[in-house]
């Protein structure tokens, strides 16, 4: 029993994919369901999904079930190892990370999920159009927050679906060019400043708390892990599933999916380039402000560090 941690867009789809291509060895991904359902969809407590996966192991086909991507960062660590099970964390360069979630969900969201995940509209030309003095004001109040009270979290969480009910209602039922035409004659400042900060927060959030309480054996390096077939087996394979030890099944490696990211083949300079100025600036302050630990495991996987 195993389980990766990942707040996605970190390959989480294909390694689900390419350990479960060993005909012994279940991996869900992106679940927090059993069975395995979307997300939000009958969740299960990290505990009784433990438990799941045990009762799944106990089955007379003495398969191993793991899973990946469903609960984020460290909460069902001590879960899946008090019960003997093996859990490991993600790492990816987090400007690609930041750059893969931005592009995926930015067009959904100001449209309110009306248009589809990951779709490749004019982004360039929109974020041309952000008001730079709008947006650092915003960024301003956003890093005074102070999220830690319940009944804040759940207002905002509140007024967010609210705001994404409204946005929905004006573009449904609409074509994809007049949608886009309206967003781009509209003032998206608060919104798309809204989607950066909270990516860049939950992204060096969740490394952290994976740098802090895990050891080095359980860092999994996306850039190492999908390119290097010693490192899948050696590093990940072997640590997470050590009854199939060597016995890695490698058939497929190289079919990587789809990438999130219409910037996929520029570097994490490149992508750092692409943003805005006042998004460049929030990245700088982000990463000043990470634990030095932190940053010396960036640079020790070539992972660009703004400054």
């Amino acid at each position: 029993m195993f389980y990766i941690s990942s707040r996605g867009h970190s390959a989480t789809g294909w390694l689900s994919h390419q350990i479960s291509q060993h005909k012994k060895v279940v991996c869900w991904h992106g679940t927090r369901s059993i069975p395995p359902a979307d997300p939000g969809i009958n969740d299960l407590s990290p505990k009784r999904f433990v438990d799941g996966l045990k009762i799944c192991e106990n089955q007379r086909d003495n398969r191993i079930y793991g899973a990946i991507h469903g609960y984020h960062g460290t909460i069902i660590k001590d879960e899946i190892e008090s019960k003997g099970g093996k859990f490991a964390g993600v790492f990816r360069d987090p400007i690609s990370k930041i750059s893969s979630f931005f592009h995926a969900y930015l067009w959904s969201n100001i449209s309110g999920g009306v248009l589809p995940g990951d779709f490749n509209g004019p982004t360039k030309k929109l974020l041309e159009k952000l008001s730079e003095e709008k947006i650092l004001k915003f960024f301003e109040n956003k890093k005074g927050e102070k999220q830690n009270n319940r009944i804040n979290k759940f207002l905002s969480s509140y007024l967010r679906k609210v705001k994404k009910e409204k946005i929905r209602s004006k573009y449904y039922n609409k074509s994809q060019n007049y949608i886009i035409e309206e967003i781009l004659n509209s003032d998206n400042n608060e919104i798309i400043s809204d989607l950066f900060f909270s990516i860049c927060k939950q992204t060096f959030f969740y490394d952290y708390e994976i740098f802090s309480k895990c050891n080095k054996e359980q860092y999994l390096i996306m850039e190492k892990f999908v390119r290097d077939k010693d490192y899948f087996v050696n590093n990940l394979w072997n640590y997470l599933i050590p009854s199939l030890k060597d016995k890695a099944e490698l058939n497929g490696f190289n079919n990587k999916f789809k990438p999130h990211n219409p910037n996929i083949q520029q570097n994490s300079n490149e992508k750092f380039e692409f943003f805005p100025k006042q998004f460049q600036e929030l990245l700088k302050w982000f990463f000043k402000n990470q634990d030095e630990g932190l940053k010396n495991l960036y640079k020790q996987n070539n992972y660009l560090i703004i400054t």
